[in-house]
């Protein structure tokens, strides 16, 4: 009797190992993503296909699906998966309505940071948020900058296309003091080449804003989204994820 239970259980504990190998019966994922190094690079970039790509790419696999990634600018991104054209996405925050039409993994990046720049030879110094009151302050397009940045009094906001235009901006004394994200500003000022042309300033504003992996509702269900928070964890627990994490930001901040 207990041979022929084995028996009867032995094909779904071998559909169920299947799944968590990598099944080759299922079909990749498609993850969409807007180009945002160092999270999300182009096709081809000299050190990978991106920090959050590659987090991404490991959890699934440890889930047992394999990715297939595609690049769209970002709204493309977002009505993909509400029409259910594509499966996930990463380096997304929760917010407006789009717990709607997606699911959410566990956060695996939990806070930003906000770091200012001057010019070398200014003599401004920020100690504060407040210090911003009445400055010139510059901010690049896309990027996500809390109110408490924006809303100082007296702030007059300069934005510009990406950090090499802020940084001629700044050096032609149009503003006062630009500010970036962390870990993507100083990307940018690195591959620019620009970072002897500024002073980063001590202050440092940190905010809230966890990053997730998102699913679509259409196309993909809880059981997923349980397995790669499950990888995530042990991603995390292994020194894995901080191996990515290393690899990619080693050399840019301090």
């Amino acid at each position: 009797m207990i041979a022929r239970r084995l028996l009867l259980c032995l094909p779904a504990l071998i559909g169920s190992g299947a799944a968590w190998a990598g099944d080759p019966a299922l079909p990749p994922l498609l993850l969409v993503n807007a180009v945002y190094p160092p999270f999300v690079n182009p096709p081809g970039h000299s050190q990978g296909e991106g920090l959050d790509i590659e987090i991404a790419r490991e959890a699934l696999r440890r889930a047992g699906r394999e990715l297939r990634v595609e690049l769209l600018p970002w709204k493309r991104v977002l009505l993909q998966l509400e029409s259910g054209q594509a499966d996930l996405t990463t380096t997304i925050s929760r917010n407006g309505d789009r717990d709607r039409y997606l699911l959410w993994s566990q956060s695996y990046r939990n806070g930003a940071s906000y770091h200012f720049y001057t010019r070398k030879d200014s003599a401004l110094q920020l100690n504060a948020l407040a210090d911003l009151a009445g400055r010139h302050l510059g901010t690049v397009q896309g990027f996500y900058y809390p109110e408490a940045i924006t809303a100082q009094p007296g702030v007059v906001i300069d934005t510009a296309r990406d950090v090499a235009v802020l940084t001629q901006k700044l050096n032609a004394g149009r503003i006062e003091v630009m500010v970036v994200t962390g870990i993507r500003g100083a990307w940018e000022i690195r591959e620019a080449g620009l970072a002897n042309q500024l002073s980063r300033q001590p202050f440092v504003y940190a905010a809230a804003s966890p990053n997730y992996i998102a699913f679509s509702r259409t196309r993909t269900d809880a059981a997923l989204v349980a397995a790669t928070n499950a990888a995530l964890q042990r991603m995390a627990a292994d020194g894995s994820m901080a191996a990515i994490e290393r690899r990619y930001l080693k050399d840019l901040l301090p």
